[in-house]
């Protein structure tokens, strides 16, 4: 018995070890995090508001947006240039993005800080500053809105993480993450998924759910399709490896 107490005691811990290293914890996502590196190099508030939590740099109990579950981020008010190949596409062109694609573009267009949240835990937001390099709120905003409505990277992290290196020494591009309002470059999102007589080079939407994708509301391909942000097992936030192009013929056959 004390053996046998012993073997699940080892197991138990062995899944919940798996657990923690699937977490949003600790991975790009948890965005305390992001703020603790930027306190070891003595910047301190100046880049992101500290809420100390994280969750509530996207989720909300109370009063949150519709867009996705207790959604704590307004949506883009941007318009955006979308995948439009008329050549490449069996499928009607994709419109602007859906609501579940647009939570993550929230993010990742670079137009909305990624501290700017609805509802703000505790004494809230920072809004009294300091702010970057010696900057007033206004000047910190209005170069923060002047780089995005430019398309270049907007807002908080884009001031400083840009190709160039920003006003700073030694950050990382951040670029790679901001897709800007141009979004025709990238794989087309809010689409529906090709029916076999549009398309019968596409696996059915059955295969692709087994294979480990999901298709939202109608059968559209949206950005959660492909990347499951809660779970960073897999590099970038994949819902299954890429490996041999297996995501890319979860969907095509080629």
């Amino acid at each position: 018995m004390k053996k046998l107490f012993t073997l699940i005691l080892f197991a138990t811990l062995a899944m919940a070890a798996f657990a923690y290293s699937a977490s949003i914890v600790n991975s790009r996502h948890d965005l305390t995090k992001v703020r603790a590196t930027h306190d070891s190099f003595g910047y301190g508030n100046l880049h992101l508001n500290d809420y100390g939590e994280v969750c509530v740099y996207c989720h909300t109990p109370h009063g949150g947006s519709t867009d996705a579950p207790l959604w704590n981020r307004n949506t883009p008010a941007g318009s955006y240039q979308v995948y439009n190949s008329s050549a490449t596409m069996d499928t009607t062109v994709p419109g602007m993005p859906n609501a579940i694609s647009l939570a993550c573009l929230s993010c990742h267009d670079g137009t909305i800080a990624v501290d700017s949240i609805i509802n703000a835990p505790g004494s809230g937001a920072n809004l009294t500053g300091p702010w970057p390099n010696g900057m007033s709120e206004t000047l910190f905003n209005s170069h923060a809105k002047m780089e995005a409505t430019s398309g270049q990277w907007g807002q908080s992290c884009g001031v400083c993480h840009d190709a160039d290196g920003g006003p700073g020494d030694g950050e990382h591009d951040g670029t790679a993450t901001y897709l800007t309002t141009n979004l025709s470059d990238d794989h087309p999102i809010s689409m529906s998924y090709p029916t076999p007589a549009q398309d019968p080079n596409f696996k059915t939407t059955s295969d692709v759910a087994s294979a480990g994708l999901r298709l939202f509301s109608s059968d559209t391909v949206e950005c959660p399709t492909c990347h499951d942000v809660h779970d960073p097992a897999i590099t970038p936030f994949l819902r299954i490896s890429n490996s041999g192009s297996a995501l890319c013929t979860a969907c095509h056959i080629k």
